[in-house]
């Protein structure tokens, strides 16, 4: 099929760190997807629970058997560019991992498990501060001062726009095809996920700043009636 006129019906979305809100819901999206052909929206509902894996459905899983079934599902997806943008992105969690399972004490390198070009790697070179990527990956730096900041949402929001502008770059080199339709949805779930996040900041921030004026408020209280 064409894919030029879906493509054309879709919204435009701004940088990652512009996204306030979201240009159409999710509801609308999935309605104007029903322009796809039924194998293609298979394989769409596929790679997007590769790229956003469910994390209650892992549960009771082992890293090995996570990686074997993740494996397997992978070799479902019928476009190689798809399934680089999934192998990209489970390469960024296992240096994530690999360096959060390294600072836990994890000293035999062995008994880390991942996937990606890089994971031999990281396993040879487990003491060094870089697992010897700097060369390939040089973001690990900027990663690992975050890791050491403990600040989670600051890590979420480098990987979602290593993630994001992954998706630019293939979206670009694949004008008007299905990888494109499927790169512009896995950027509005990136969109959707950064802006809940800053929305729960904002949220956990106000609810920080009423409980100080809350406090503030009873301690005046106090002071005044002990005044009276």
């Amino acid at each position: 099929m064409s894919y030029y006129t879906l493509i054309t019906a879709l919204p435009w979305l701004p940088e990652l760190e512009q996204c306030k809100q979201m240009p159409l819901s999710r509801i609308a999206l999935d309605q104007r997807l029903t322009m796809l052909l039924d194998s293609d929206q298979e394989q769409l509902s596929l790679v997007e629970a590769l790229y956003f894996p469910d994390s209650d459905g892992l549960q009771g899983n082992t890293d090995k058997q996570l990686i074997a079934l993740w494996r397997a599902q992978l070799e479902k997806v019928e476009s190689d560019i798809l399934r680089q943008r999934i192998f990209f992105s489970q390469e960024l969690v296992t240096v994530m991992a690999a360096l959060r399972s390294r600072a836990a004490g994890l000293e035999n390198p062995e008994l880390f498990h991942g996937s990606g070009r890089w994971l031999p790697r990281i396993r040879q070179h487990w003491f060094e501060p870089g697992f010897g990527l700097d060369e390939f990956f040089p973001q690990i730096r900027q990663i690992q001062r975050i890791l050491a900041k403990d600040n989670p949402a600051l890590l979420e929001t480098l990987l979602n726009q290593m993630l994001w502008n992954d998706l630019v770059l293939c979206e670009r080199q694949n004008h008007f095809s299905y990888e494109s339709v499927v790169c512009f949805v896995l950027r509005w779930g990136i969109a959707e996920r950064h802006i809940r996040q800053h929305g729960a900041e904002a949220l956990q921030k106000f609810n920080q700043s009423t409980s100080k004026l809350l406090a503030q408020a009873g301690l005046h209280q106090q002071l005044e009636q002990g005044v009276k």
